[in-house]
């Protein structure tokens, strides 16, 4: 089995970028930090820093959380997913993806398309709606993670789902950033 000849293809598919962080595994708080440090690091010479930072901990944190493929770790389980900042000529690009429960699938496609749907006023008021309306039923936070990544964002979010099998499907969120410092 020759598992080098799909490294060329991405390499090639990714000639025109470059890759920022790529990560592809368990997510756990450790690597949240190390991710964090490189981040910053990378990015200290653009004003999004840390609106870019918020929305790579709120994808690695969706896949900590929610993700329907575990590891068992010291803390219990971290989700397994794969997550990407990639910067190109004016723009930098965020994916993260990761197994999803089939019958969670249209909640969270549902979740994007409204907040795609609203503007920066709207989406403010939606997201202090949210914190007074308490936590959802299984969230591991107030719900905000999907509204916190579309305030922060220049892009509507992308969501795309791949069928899997009978239980599970591939989610992949995506947005980007215009840079401001050329």
């Amino acid at each position: 089995m020759n598992e080098n000849g799909g490294l060329y293809n991405q390499y090639l598919g990714i000639k025109d970028h470059k890759v920022l962080v790529s990560f592809k595994g368990a997510v756990s708080q450790d690597i949240l930090t190390e991710f964090g440090t490189m981040i910053k690091s990378s990015l200290s010479a653009e004003t999004k820093t840390n609106r870019i930072f918020a929305v790579f901990v709120e994808l690695a944190q969706n896949i900590l959380h929610y993700s329907a493929e575990k590891i068992p770790n010291s803390q219990g389980s971290a989700g397994v997913g794969i997550i990407i900042l990639k910067e190109k000529q004016n723009l930098f690009f965020l994916s993260s993806g990761n197994m999803v429960s089939n019958e969670s699938v249209e909640k969270i496609k549902a979740k994007c398309e409204k907040v795609n749907a609203m503007n920066k006023d709207q989406l403010k008021a939606y997201h202090q709606e949210l914190i007074r309306g308490g936590r959802p039923d299984g969230s591991k936070g107030a719900g905000l993670g999907i509204v916190d990544i579309a305030r922060k964002c220049d892009s509507p979010i992308d969501c795309v789902v791949d069928h899997v099998d009978e239980m599970n499907s591939f989610l992949t969120l995506s947005v980007y950033f215009k840079k401001e410092n050329q």
